[in-house]
């Protein structure tokens, strides 16, 4: 079977090594590659996958959202968050999954329990968010985001979180605080940068950052026990090649792999 990453820039993208490893590890003689794809061809994607003899796909900037509009079915919590990461061919017809969210989750409540009403914390409030958010809305978690713009809401389906922007933040106590923005890739403050008094952290709030690279972020020493977010890119990989296959992926050979990458770039 082949499979392939779309995007548009794609040269920075992690997908090929981590399935690649994966298929190495299951002794699975399947290809992966990663493919550009401009804006404008997102409407003939079907077509695209057909020629390239592809089984699936996964999804990422900027495609998550405009992908949607030509898939014959997509899962009912993808249509929730309003993006799809990641689509199956099968029988003729492309359907769209969003593996962001089970794969965020399953990193979470492994690092810090699945206790339920937990209150969450998330700064940020793009693509990454919106995906974080749905994961603790569907866990029975209580969910506070904090932005710069108002408008930034304005994208999300539902309004089942309570939405601050930056200037009106005041400090109380969350149980768990998630870095949903990309500050922090460049070992920048995310708390200085958008203006947040960090005072409210104490040690029993945890704190995860979605960024895997640089290992240890700035975010991430606020807080006594953190984690970033290499479990959560292994894991939503593993569920697309669950998705696309129906059977479990390597999990432990696939984050071994990425780490001594990681090490050694």
């Amino acid at each position: 079977m082949n499979y392939a990453v779309i995007g548009y820039p794609i040269k920075h993208t992690m997908s090929p090594l981590i399935h690649q490893t994966n298929f190495d590890a299951l002794k699975n003689e399947s290809t992966y590659t990663a493919q550009e794809v401009l804006a404008e061809d997102i409407k003939d994607i079907k077509k695209w996958i057909m020629d390239s003899e592809l089984s699936g796909i996964n999804v990422t900037v900027p495609h998550k959202e405009t992908i949607m509009a030509h898939l014959d079915y997509i899962d009912p919590k993808a249509i929730k968050i309003g993006a799809v990461n990641t689509v199956h061919y099968k029988d003729g017809e492309l359907h769209g999954y969003n593996t962001d969210v089970t794969g965020y989750i399953a990193a979470f409540n492994a690092a810090f329990g699945e206790k339920k009403e937990r209150h969450i914390l998330i700064l940020g409030a793009g693509g990454a968010a919106k995906a974080v958010h749905r994961a603790h809305i569907d866990h029975g978690d209580i969910v506070t985001i904090v932005a710069r713009r108002l408008e930034s809401f304005a994208t999300f389906k539902s309004d089942d979180f309570t939405g601050i922007v930056t200037n009106d933040f005041t400090n109380r106590h969350y149980d768990a605080v998630i870095n949903a923005t990309p500050i922090g890739l460049n070992h920048e403050d995310v708390f200085e940068t958008m203006g947040i008094d960090p005072s409210f952290i104490d040690d029993d709030t945890v704190g995860m950052d979605l960024i895997y690279n640089p290992k240890t972020t700035p975010f991430m020493t606020y807080f006594k026990h953190s984690i970033n977010g290499l479990d959560m890119l292994v894991n939503q990989a593993m569920d697309a090649y669950k998705i696309w296959t129906g059977q479990t992926g390597d999990t432990k050979s696939v984050k071994d792999k990425l780490e001594k990458y990681m090490e050694e770039s």
